[in-house]
């Protein structure tokens, strides 16, 4: 009877410390009309246990399985770590692990690859986007969140990590093992296409590229260029404020983003500033499923604000924000708290699949050119990896074309 009184004391204060937590980032307080209702369920399952089952539970896994529940009842980029796993991570920082160039979303208990960075470790070893991850060397991944997912991944340059990864295309998982490596140096290439359009194609907007990105542009502009295409098809990492700096690019003044919490109160209203502006030329921003995060927020400002138009399928759906609290027993609790919103009021994030991300001004291809495409491809006398390829040039292909379309018969200045 001890025991079943700690048990039930100590699991019950850490469900209120949660509530607690979750509840002022929110701005609201414990005392709700759900609140109490879900601890007493809560505490009823927790009693039941302790008089039936078998053994007598073990407190420390029941509080860690308790705890990654309710985490995983939020979203994907929330995550419960216990104080090993922040003691690992911290060790993996301090030695200068290295991943593999991908970034990771979850949908259910599945972890999947949002985009492959261009010339990283991942992309040499077939790795593309959409693919699913069942195990990491071995190691299943039904209860990990993403911080784990990605530390799994992460090792000693030049060391391999095997996956189990599954695919719309295949009946069995294919086996992939991928060296581990240092993420590309070269983030953002440049093009100058016929009509003299300049091209800036920005693969990721983790550090340096926005820097970067702001160097190439002037350099296309001095160049001559007279129109631009901004390729964010693909780019699926950075913050929030690269993917606004980014838009200020093309932006003099006016709203980027607000974020919200989930009582629809702005905490925060980003705005662009002269002093980061550099050109009003007509412009169009290609982007597809794999444009996510810090993209979304300058494809959504550029669409909104109407300084471009945008092209191509609609973006991943990733807007929110994170905050770390530690608790009192060294472990971490990782929750979103806020949420990106477009000039014009769009969720960037939603739970909805069909209703999260940003739809472009122009759909490209449609839902029946790709089919068309995709048939093509697949009685192509190729082997399967060739054929997805083949596919995959094709349809940017035809996104490029019609972004090069567009700007044809775009006014010579935009505001």
């Amino acid at each position: 009877m001890l025991h079943k009184g700690k048990l039930i004391v100590f699991l019950g204060s850490a469900l209120i410390a949660l509530y607690g937590i979750s509840a002022a980032f929110y701005g609201k307080v414990i005392a709700t009309d759900d609140a109490y209702p879900a601890l007493s369920v809560f505490m009823d399952a927790l009693n039941k246990i302790n008089d039936d089952y078998v053994e007598a539970p073990e407190m420390s896994k029941v509080q860690e399985g308790a705890m990654r529940g309710l985490i995983d009842a939020l979203d994907p980029y929330s995550g419960f770590l216990t104080k090993e796993e922040v003691q690992r991570l911290e060790q993996k920082k301090q030695k200068g692990d290295v991943g593999i160039g991908v970034v990771l979303s979850k949908r259910g208990d599945i972890i999947y690859v949002v985009t492959v960075l261009p010339e990283s470790a991942a992309q040499g070893a077939g790795l593309r986007p959409g693919d699913y991850l069942l195990s990491i060397d071995g190691t299943g991944l039904e209860d990990k969140n993403l911080i784990e997912a990605d530390a799994m991944l992460e090792g000693a340059p030049g060391t391999p990590v095997k996956l189990s990864v599954f695919r719309g295309s295949r009946t069995e998982p294919v086996e992939i093992e991928v060296m581990r490596s240092a993420d590309p140096t070269v983030l953002v290439t440049t093009q100058m296409l016929d009509r003299k359009v300049g091209l800036l194609d920005i693969s990721s907007l983790r550090s340096p590229a926005v820097e970067e990105a702001r160097t190439k542009l002037k350099t296309l502009i001095s160049a001559g260029a007279e129109k631009l295409i901004l390729d964010l098809r693909d780019c699926a990492d950075g913050d929030a404020a690269d993917g606004a700096e980014v838009a200020n690019f093309f932006l003099k003044d006016g709203l980027i983003y607000q974020s919200k919490d989930r009582q629809g109160k702005v905490v925060q209203q980003v705005e662009a500033t002269p002093e980061k502006y550099i050109t009003g030329l007509p412009m169009v921003v290609l982007v597809n499923g794999s444009t996510a995060g810090a993209a979304e927020i300058a494809a959504g400002a550029l669409k909104d604000r109407e300084r471009a138009r945008s092209v191509g399928e609609k973006t991943f759906g990733s807007g929110s924000s994170q905050k770390r609290i530690a608790l009192k027993n060294g472990a971490v609790l990782v929750l979103s708290t806020t949420k990106y919103f477009t000039p014009g009021g769009k969720m960037i994030q939603e739970e909805n699949i069909r209703t999260t991300g940003i739809k472009p001004d122009v759909e490209c291809p449609t839902s029946d050119r790709r089919q068309d495409l995709a048939v093509e491809s697949y009685y192509e006398d190729k082997d399967e990896s060739a054929k997805y390829n083949e596919l995959r040039s094709k349809i940017g292909k035809e996104q490029l074309d019609k972004a090069l379309e567009i700007l044809g018969t775009t006014a010579d200045s935009a505001g």
